[in-house]
Order: C-alpha cells, then sequence, then structure tokens
C-alpha cells in the first residue's frame, strides 16, 4: 500500500501545472502517487503532464465538467494511500511539504493536518487584482495545503458536492467532529501569483451561495453583523459612491489593478443576487 496519495483536480491550469509538479517530484519523501483530475474544457496540461513521464504520476480526464469537490472525491476512491494530501495546481510546495505532514499525524492525535500558505512569499505585498490565497494560523482547511487519514473520509463521506467554492471548509468543520485538524506551520505551501480578470473578479460573487450552506449546516457567520452578510458590501451597494474608497483601501499599481474597479458594482450587485437566490432555495433568512 502507498503510504501517501497526492490528489489534486486541475482545469485550465498549463500556464502553473508544470511548477507544481516539479516541486511534488523533489519531496524529501518518496513513496507517494499523484492523481490528477482534469475538467474540460481541456488545454496543454495533459502534455505537460505527460512529459515528466513519472509513474507516481496518475492523469485522468471528466469527460464533462464535473467541479472541484466531485473530482476530489473520484480521486479518493482511486486513492491507495493510508493518507490523503491535497494542493492545488496554482501551488508550490516546500521540499519536505510530506515529510512534515506526516511528522504530525505520527507525533499528534489528529485526523487531520493543514500546513501554513504564502501567496508568492512571505514578503509579498499582493496588490487589488491579486488572487489571494494564505494561512497564516490555521482553521481554514483549505485544499491547497491540508492531509487527512483516508479512512475518515470513509467516515464522513468525502466532499459535498454542492459546493462549487468552500467545500474543503465545509469539510474540515465536518471531519472536526471526528477527531483535532493540527495545525504545521512547517507543512509550507507557495500560492502562484494568479491575477483575476474582470470575468473572474465578477465571477468570484458566487461565493457567497455557500457562505449561506455554512451558515445553515453549521451557524458560521463571519463577515456577519445579526443576519446581515458584508454589511460593508451592502452599505456600497445602498450608496454607490462608496465603490470610490477602494481606491483607498486596497492596493492599485498595475493595469490588471486598475481594471477591476469599473466592475466593483456589478459584482456588489452580482453577489447579492445570489445570496438572496441562495437564501430562498436553502429557506434561511439573511439580508
Amino acid at each position: 500500500m502507498t503510504s501517501v496519495t497526492i490528489i489534486m483536480p486541475i482545469y485550465g491550469s498549463e500556464s502553473y501545472i508544470q511548477k507544481c509538479i516539479r516541486s511534488l517530484l523533489v519531496q524529501t519523501f518518496r513513496d507517494f502517487e499523484i492523481l490528477i483530475i482534469e475538467d474540460p474544457p481541456y488545454d496543454r496540461a495533459k502534455e505537460i503532464i505527460e512529459a515528466f513521464k513519472d509513474g507516481r504520476i496518475k492523469y485522468f480526464r471528466n469527460p464533462k465538467r464535473l467541479g472541484r469537490c466531485k473530482s476530489r472525491n473520484i480521486c479518493i476512491q482511486r486513492s491507495r494511500g493510508k493518507y490523503i494530501f491535497f494542493t492545488d495546481d496554482d501551488c508550490v510546495v516546500a521540499k519536505d511539504w510530506i515529510e512534515q505532514g506526516l511528522k504530525a499525524f505520527n507525533g499528534e492525535d489528529c485526523i487531520g493536518v493543514e500546513g501554513k500558505t504564502y501567496y508568492v512569499s512571505g514578503e509579498y505585498k499582493p496588490t487589488y487584482s491579486d488572487h489571494v490565497v494564505q494561512n497564516a494560523g490555521g482553521k481554514h482547511f483549505m485544499t491547497c495545503n491540508v492531509a487527512y487519514k483516508k479512512g475518515l473520509f470513509e467516515s464522513i463521506g468525502g466532499f459535498d458536492e454542492r459546493y462549487k467554492a468552500l467545500g474543503d471548509r465545509d469539510f474540515g468543520l465536518r471531519a472536526m467532529k471526528f477527531g483535532r485538524i493540527f495545525f504545521n506551520p512547517k507543512m509550507i505551501v507557495y500560492h502562484q501569483k494568479v491575477n483575476l480578470t474582470p470575468k473572474e473578479f465578477i465571477h468570484e460573487g458566487q461565493k457567497i451561495r455557500y457562505r449561506v450552506l455554512l451558515y445553515k449546516k453549521f451557524g458560521e457567520r463571519p463577515f456577519f453583523i445579526w443576519k446581515i452578510v458584508y454589511p460593508t458590501h451592502l452599505l456600497a451597494l445602498m450608496f454607490p459612491l462608496l465603490v470610490f474608497g477602494s481606491l483607498l483601501k486596497n492596493s492599485y499599481k498595475s493595469k490588471e489593478d486598475f481594471a477591476l474597479f469599473p466592475f466593483i458594482y456589478v459584482k456588489l450587485v452580482y453577489e447579492r443576487l445570489n445570496l438572496w437566490d441562495a437564501c430562498i432555495k436553502e429557506r434561511v433568512f439573511l439580508i
């Protein structure tokens, strides 16, 4: 039995996947398999992956777009590892990433381990268009840098496939009912630099739908005041001139940053419509 399975769903990853795989193949711990599953539409990722010619890499394609949660569940079923490690195609892992995860499993009474995630580097200062993903102190359970005992998935039933975002958080919150998830700051991942396009920026407004699910299932209320979700966003929606406050609050340096500014109000509208639609479908009251 392989000690570790690394699971990585990918989509539109040709710009990032090579650096990610290179970092995985030079790990200090060597007994692992990598399961990569790609959603369509496909790009050059398959060609890049197969060029490594490493038997530990197993690549699959979904015939239609299934999303990350369902793709992870498919890979879990195919996995042979005692421990399941997760990272993303736009990440680079430290050389001792697996080793540090296993040290935590062996030295701590835990069913899962999450590590420290930097966006680009510890010194990098992101600007407005940066798609920042980072975890400095745990309790986020992000699948860019987390590992679980395989037996846990049999107890929990895998990722909830309703989620297009925040499914990793949902899983982590359910997992905590079965044991401790330990945070190891030495288990390090670097998220590669990703700039949001205007389309991707607006699409971020859909994530609020999954905040509704987390609220319904676990009573989670981050960024809430009473029943109001993202109160500052609602205020800017009601008083559009407040959008200009973004120029003072956030760092605008590149053309990619300024390209997003005209779409802030559009995103706010889209976000609130998604919130109210999700509330109706889930039968919860949030504003």
